[in-house]
């Protein structure tokens, strides 16, 4: 048996096992795992990461929408609106209170 041959295998073998890994997380990146679904009464609307631990949450339960704070200490409830209220005034009245 011819080595060059063998490792020829061994190469192929190893780019289609790598093809298949990122095809699968591919998948999984477009189908969402874990993720609340629409149709529920709870959705993830947006996420902003602040720094490699912290993070901006805004999340949609009902009719009403909640900002929360993340870090890996705590999750802070930072403003609530109503889903049919205006963001920009809540956000400006939530910053208005910070300073």
């Amino acid at each position: 048996m011819d080595p060059t041959n063998n490792i020829w295998q061994v190469a192929l073998a190893l780019m289609a096992i790598v093809g298949v890994v990122l095809l699968l997380g591919f998948i999984a990146k477009r189908i969402k795992f874990g993720r609340p679904t629409a149709s529920g009464n709870l959705q993830i609307v947006d996420t902003t990461h602040l720094g490699p631990k912290e993070k901006l949450v805004l999340v949609r339960v009902a009719d009403q929408h909640i900002l929360f704070g993340m870090n890996p200490q705590c999750i802070t409830k930072l403003a609530q609106y109503s889903a049919r209220g205006d963001f920009e005034e809540t956000l400006e009245h939530v910053q208005a209170n910070q300073v």
